[in-house]
């Protein structure tokens, strides 16, 4: 079990658990506290030589856009946000108890 470890940047000795938690998967650092933000050590400046600990926003040919697909309801019953304003109008009067609200609500969300 590795007891020690040093910093493959500036030398500075760092524990183990350091190099388990912060390194790379051969407990190699190539970043501490002494010669780097802890921010950028924890967007991973100290797994390898390369990384400046910037965060990356996007990968090209990784992180590509996907075009989201959006399926209508099959439902025939559509209400627009005027009809449900008016049957809530109408419907203050009624009791509490009637579903019909719920299902006015349920296809408005559905659209």
């Amino acid at each position: 079990m590795v007891t020690s470890v040093s910093c493959l940047n500036c030398g500075e000795p760092v524990d183990a658990q350091y190099a388990r938690v912060f390194g790379n998967d051969d407990d190699e650092v190539h970043a501490c506290r002494n010669c780097s933000t802890q921010g950028a050590i924890a967007n991973g400046a100290a797994v390898d030589a390369d990384r400046d600990g910037t965060p990356l926003v996007h990968r090209p040919d990784v992180d590509e856009p996907v075009e989201a697909v959006f399926h209508e309801a099959e439902s025939e019953d559509h209400v627009t946000l005027e009809e449900l304003r008016e049957q809530s109008a109408t419907t203050r009067t009624t009791s509490s108890t009637d579903h019909h609200d719920d299902e006015a609500f349920a296809a408005l969300i559905a659209e």
